[in-house]
């Protein structure tokens, strides 16, 4: 298939909210008060292996890019998606592909607005571009931590690389509902692993956080990881990421409202204490520790 005949197969299912979508050398948006943009690669033998479905790929760069937008407690409502497409892997491929991207990002409110493809005959690299509006609320950012707060983190963590980082479910309606109707104090989703991400939050808010061991939600993936390798669950809890799940920070007065008006499938939990100079984990036993960031990093050497 040639670049023109891909592009007019997309046009045909592409169903865009945009003013000026497809087609065109550039979109047409209207949003709804301040725009909140993020952008995101993909890369084969990093983010996704070359054996695994193409339509499980598509949907996973669709869903972990429109994560960051559900971090900001903020609507979705465009996508943009660059792909340099492996000229070895065919025509089905690529329309696999297409498809799961088109249906996520439908699916999750932001459908595609524009893009470009590209061939070479090397590795899939997929860039998703995610806009999204803030229609009144003010986005949640991961500065806002304050000494005092309570640290929550929805669903349950670790294993992802077991297969589940293909299936993200980006958690929009959790982080609206966490944004508008609870206020929480700061937010960031999980794609680099608990321990890796909390210090994030902690930094850009100049604070400590004391992480109770036991209150982490450890997935079934991460038991059954465990049972593999030996590596303890809760530290695959605590490092493995690509869960794309929310960690935030609660005023202490607000902690009980969510607990008990939470109306959501997936459960909340609260895990510590927002607090101290460092980053820390407490035991079981009641002792404390540094909890070193042992989520993933890429490096350049």
């Amino acid at each position: 298939m040639s670049e023109n005949a891909l592009i007019r197969w997309l046009r045909e299912r592409i169903q865009s909210r945009a003013v000026v979508g497809p087609g065109d050398d550039a979109a047409v948006l209207a949003v709804g008060g301040d725009a909140v943009v993020t952008a995101d690669a993909f890369l084969e033998g990093v983010h996704f292996s070359p054996d695994d479905a193409p339509d499980r790929i598509g949907h996973k760069v669709i869903a972990a890019s429109i994560s960051d937008i559900a971090a900001m407690g903020c609507h979705p409502r465009h996508s943009f998606v660059t792909a340099g497409l492996d000229t070895r892997r065919g025509d089905t491929f690529v329309r696999e592909l297409a498809e799961a991207m088109i249906a996520a990002a439908e699916t999750y409110g932001a459908p595609i607005a524009g893009g470009d493809v590209t061939s070479w005959a090397a590795p899939l690299a997929v860039s998703v571009t995610v806009v999204g509006e803030t229609r009144g609320l003010r986005p949640v950012l991961r500065s806002g931590a304050k000494p005092g707060d309570r640290l929550f983190v929805t669903g349950a963590l670790g294993g992802s690389s077991l297969g589940r980082h293909l299936d993200a479910e980006p958690r929009v309606r959790e982080g609206l509902h966490l944004n508008a109707e609870i206020g929480v104090s700061a937010m960031i989703d999980l794609s680099d692993g608990l321990s890796t991400d909390l210090h994030h939050l902690a930094e850009e808010s100049g604070v400590g956080a004391v992480l109770r061991e036991a209150a982490v939600p450890v997935s079934d993936d991460a038991r059954r990881l465990a049972e593999r390798d030996g590596v303890p669950a809760v530290r695959h809890a605590l490092d493995d990421g690509e869960d794309f799940e929310l960690l935030f920070t609660v005023p202490a007065d607000r902690a009980a409202r969510l607990a008990d008006a939470w109306p959501f499938g997936v459960p909340v939990t609260e895990i510590g204490t927002v607090g101290g100079a460092d980053v820390v984990l407490e035991r079981a036993d009641g002792s404390r520790e540094p909890l070193p960031p042992h989520g993933y990093e890429h490096r350049w050497t």
